[in-house]
């Protein structure tokens, strides 16, 4: 009995449970048929709040063990029931009340989504089911909410992605959707430089030229913080693209992000969209204009679409999806389209000379069908429409490369107005009209400059 209590003395403070070892070696009463037993049972030990060590096997004499065996096994002997203390009772207790009210909640939501239709709910949602408590209409209207839900996370932040169109003088007839990824950019990554981005041949050209006939729509495929530097090379002004958009702003479906026309608040039938990766326009395949990717070195084909582009923006069609499909190969198309081209050319000049030739008052007044009146007259209408579209372009691009000049004479002029901390708190800042008048003189000096400047140029 000492040796037991001067061992537990050499026990560390810390150590807040006490442990009582139940073997058969100490405190132990008279032997009763011939087999020790301890003084204090397991019972007294718990309601003491002591732990209780489990015997040994060497504590525990082969025939107790024995008996164990026997009892644990399939004879259908009872297990020892595990003591629990009040801690790990209360828990419990909260953990089946947690249950209940969990299993309460879902089965209580999953009832209210079986509910009627209400006045501010989608209309689409009402058309396909009708109201009444039937289990087969409840669980219809349960599973049209349910999955209504996850609607957020796969419909555009918006559902207009663009804004309406501007009037009728300064619209123009059609909207051109582009890619931006492997059309008219590629990019490429190296150890040694890392990410390098190259522009197309012709892009520029291509967005000035086409930007007279179009609403240009920039949708890039890639997320906006990694695509929106690469658009502000491409166009700095804003002068040619109207709007970006982004991968933020494709429906997700399927696993695939998708490039949803009919999200752009525009006539879907007055929208071509040029892109290298069917699944873009997968939901509108009958706008697209198909190319092959991109690989970084120089060519033409963005060039040669622009002469069909220009020729069905001139015809201003109500509908761009029978033209598009007349042609056998989407991917061929530029090549097709001028086949196209000089069979009517062809049967023009065919018409013009039979008109020429026939003519008998021509040939009375001696004018030849070689006169340069009679050729101007009667030139093809598509090189009209080129030769006026090119006309356009270099004046447009004149008008940009002027307020190119103006904002670099700007910038010059504004980099050394500042205003400090000192002058906000002695309240030295102008008044919004003071400095409405100041920018409207400041504006006059830059034009003044900048004609001075054009003046020596030309001389």
């Amino acid at each position: 009995m000492l040796s037991v209590l001067r061992t537990a003395s050499k026990r560390p403070l810390w150590q807040a449970t006490r442990t009582i070892s139940t073997s058969r070696f100490l405190l132990q009463k008279p032997p009763k048929d011939g087999k020790p037993q301890s003084i204090l049972t397991d019972d007294m030990l718990a309601k003491a709040g002591m732990d209780i060590d489990e015997p040994t096997s060497k504590d525990i004499p082969k025939d107790e063990a024995t008996d164990k065996t026997t009892k644990d096994g399939k004879s259908g002997g009872k297990s020892k029931r595990v003591r629990q203390t009040s801690t790990e009772v209360k828990r419990e207790r909260y953990a089946n009340w947690f249950y209940i009210f969990s299993l309460s909640a879902l089965s209580g939501s999953a009832l209210y989504l079986t509910r009627d239709w209400e006045e501010n709910e989608s209309q689409e949602l009402k058309d396909k089911v009708e109201n009444g408590y039937v289990p087969s209409l409840m669980y219809q209207r349960f599973k049209l909410r349910f999955n209504s839900m996850f609607t957020y996370f796969q419909e555009p932040p918006f559902p207009d992605l663009l804004p309406p169109s501007p009037p009728p003088p300064y619209q123009r007839p059609l909207t051109l959707v582009l890619n931006l990824e492997d059309l008219l950019v590629h990019s490429e990554w190296s150890q040694k430089h890392g990410w390098r981005t190259a522009k197309r041949p012709g892009v520029d050209y291509f967005l000035g030229y086409l930007s007279q006939y179009y609403e240009i729509v920039l949708f890039s495929s890639n997320y906006m913080m990694y695509s929106e530097r690469i658009i502000e090379k491409l166009d700095p002004l804003h002068a040619f693209i109207s709007y970006n958009l982004y991968k933020e702003h494709c429906v997700y479906k399927e696993g695939e992000h998708i490039k949803d026309l009919s999200k752009l608040n525009r006539d879907v039938n007055k929208v071509i969209i040029i892109d290298t990766d069917p699944t873009n326009y997968k939901l509108q395949p009958e706008n697209a204009i198909p190319m092959k990717p991109w690989d970084g070195k120089a060519d033409d084909k963005l060039i040669n679409l622009i002469p069909f582009l220009e020729y069905l923006a001139t015809q201003q069609p109500n509908d761009v999806k029978p033209i598009l499909n007349s042609f056998k190969d989407k991917y061929e198309l530029p090549e097709e389209f001028e086949i196209r081209v000089e069979k009517l050319r062809e049967k023009f000049n065919i018409e013009q000379n039979q008109k020429i030739n026939g003519n008998w008052a021509l040939k009375l007044l001696g004018v030849s069908s070689a006169n340069s009146v009679t050729q101007a007259a009667n030139k093809f209408p598509l090189d009209l429409i080129r030769e006026e579209g090119e006309k356009n372009y270099i004046r447009f691009m004149k008008m940009i490369e002027e307020e190119k000049q103006k904002m670099k004479i700007q910038q010059e002029q504004m980099s050394g107005q500042t205003f400090t901390l000192k002058d906000y708190v002695e309240g030295n800042i102008p008044t919004p009209e003071e400095q409405m008048q100041k920018q409207v003189e400041k504006q006059k000096e830059i034009d003044a400059i900048f004609e001075q400047q054009k003046k020596e140029q030309e001389q």
